[in-house]
């Protein structure tokens, strides 16, 4: 149910319930007023009838001595020297009574008069019909004009959602104040908060990516000498293999950084293609071990898609794949399980798992779940799924505990639009 219709049944409830209290107060105070007339009618009819008696031994005004449908509790009142006013039902109708005793000879009798309520309940239940029309069209009035003023709201905050989810989607140059009328204040100091926080949060993401393509730019020109120079040491002594492998570990920061600072800047283009997902899984494997990237670790490989194939770009693909298992070798533990089905593909491994921080938001540069490196092959296959419309989820395996990724592919339909938007781009 939206907002609209929640803030506009919240007022039509209020009214109703409002006036509907207000009812019952009124119809019982009418109702008492009523019987007071009528018990105050019946009272002095009956003085007037008692008068008349007594001078002219003549009952009028519907007057009369000792009448059996008298309630007895009135009778016995009266006997004992009361007045009384009572109601009662004879035949159905509701009677009100007036009671007192009277001298008749040697003997104390009971006059009695009586009035029905008919009019009295008309009036009521005229009044009860009153309530009822003013309530219904108090609730359809106000529940209208409050639905005007809960749609103009909802409609702010709606075009404030759109406004956000550009926001999300990378449009850092939409502010959601522009979209929302300054009248509305408390609705307009919500979106200028929000815009000042994302004003802020994306002049901070701006300086983490310079800061990200400038360091990588920067080490890129002396490590290209670096590099030439640790080639031309031909010695095995145990500085030099240490100075080749520093080295080697540094070229593969620089082009992490630069891999980062490419799709930082949107200038990633990928090649998509259909290829078979067990076959490719298969083939990254081989090459994986080829290259020593498997530092001797065992992939207990449960392949399961059933020639099932992706639209991806392949090389990306296999370096998210390849940066999952190289961060369960780095930070996890043995054994490491990799899973394909016609959907997904998981990687698992038996370590302590991926940190709060990772499971909650994705990860972040230069924050290592294990304590050593940038942090950067997390980042970079997250990166790259997003290019590829990959969808990575980070958890724990409920049962060993260990980090748990899965790699879940797009739906037909988005893999079958990427590939002809990108055979169209290609014919262009």
């Amino acid at each position: 149910m939206s907002l609209r219709w929640k803030i506009s049944l919240l007022i039509v409830a209020s009214v109703i319930i409002a006036v509907l209290s207000c009812s019952i107060v009124l119809r019982q105070s009418a109702a008492r007023a009523e019987d007071d007339r009528m018990r105050s009618t019946v009272t002095e009819q009956l003085t007037n009838a008692t008068a008349i008696f007594s001078e002219t031994g003549v009952l009028t005004l519907n007057a009369r001595i000792d009448d059996p449908e008298l309630p007895k509790e009135a009778r016995k009142s009266a006997l004992k020297g009361q007045s009384v006013t009572i109601r009662s039902e004879v035949d159905g109708e509701e009677i009100v009574w007036a009671a007192a005793p009277i001298e008749v000879g040697s003997h104390t009798q009971v006059i009695s008069v009586r009035a029905s309520t008919k009019d009295s309940q008309e009036l009521i239940g005229r009044i009860d019909q009153a309530l009822l029309v003013g309530m219904i069209g108090s609730a359809l009035v106000v529940g209208g004009v409050g639905s005007i003023v809960a749609g103009r709201i909802s409609r702010r905050l709606t075009l404030g959602a759109q406004a956000a989810r550009k926001i999300a989607a990378g449009d850092t140059t939409t502010r959601i104040a522009d979209v929302i009328d300054e009248s509305d204040q408390e609705v307009w100091a919500f979106a200028t908060a929000v815009d000042t926080a994302v004003a802020r949060l994306t002049e901070r993401i701006d300086s983490e990516q310079r800061f990200t393509a400038d360091l990588a730019h920067e080490m890129r020109t002396p490590l290209t000498g670096l590099v030439n120079a640790a080639n031309l040491l031909e010695e095995d002594s145990r500085p030099a293999e240490l100075v080749k492998d520093r080295v080697v570990r540094m070229q593969v920061l620089v082009e992490d950084l630069l891999e980062v600072s490419r799709l930082d800047a949107g200038r990633a283009n990928p090649e998509f293609t259909r290829v078979d997902v067990d076959q490719a899984i298969r083939s990254l494997l081989g090459t994986m071990e080829a290259s020593g990237a498997l530092a001797g670790h065992q992939i207990d490989t449960h392949l399961a898609a059933l020639n099932s194939t992706l639209v991806t770009d392949v090389r990306r693909f296999e370096r998210i794949v390849s940066n999952l298992l190289v961060n369960a070798i780095k930070h996890g533990g043995d054994p490491i399980r990799l899973e394909t089905s016609t959907r997904s593909i998981v990687v698992t491994d038996s370590g302590s798992g991926y940190p709060p921080d990772i499971v909650n938001t994705g990860p972040t540069r230069f924050v290592s779940a294990g304590g050593g490196g940038m942090g950067l092959g997390l980042v970079i296959a997250q990166g790259q799924a997003r290019l590829l419309g990959i969808t990575l989820i980070f958890s724990n395996d409920p049962v060993t505990g260990g980090a748990r990724t899965e790699v879940i592919f797009p739906d037909e339909e988005a893999q079958d639009r990427a590939l002809r938007e990108y055979i169209e781009s290609r014919s262009e």
